[in-house]
């Protein structure tokens, strides 16, 4: 499984051609996001100025893809990852670790261009688009 990170799906959105063109290689693979995506998704349509014509594009894109919720096990292995990356001062958002915690529980890959700060995740596997 490969999940798909939230600076894809804002291209996605854009209808920017390099994220069309990784899609496209995508196909046939089993593709996710994480509820965390999800929630910035719809965290950044809700302050736009086209506030209900970007919830229906939220809407219609997470519509096309499973959505794998943060639940206790993502808790308990994001509270992990977070404490062991803070206590070596290589801290990252709370958000990416909360995603990168997903992936890991699911034993999926993590397409993003965010490589810097999720390649201080251990054990995630990070495909740049």
């Amino acid at each position: 499984m490969k999940i798909l990170d939230t600076d894809i799906l804002i291209s996605i959105l854009r209808g920017k051609k390099d994220a069309e063109d990784v899609l496209d290689y995508l196909s046939g693979e089993d593709i996710a996001i994480s509820s965390i995506t999800a929630f910035e998704l719809y965290y950044g349509a809700f302050k736009s100025e086209r506030t209900s014509e970007n919830i229906k594009e939220v809407d219609s894109l997470l519509s096309s893809y499973q959505v794998i919720n943060f639940d206790k096990n993502a808790s308990k292995e994001a509270g992990k990852i977070h404490s062991k990356l803070e206590k070596s001062g290589k801290g990252i958002g709370i958000r990416d670790v909360m995603i990168g915690a997903i992936c890991l529980l699911n034993d999926a890959g993590l397409i993003t261009r965010n490589v810097r700060h999720y390649s201080r995740i251990e054990g995630l596997r990070i495909e740049k688009w």
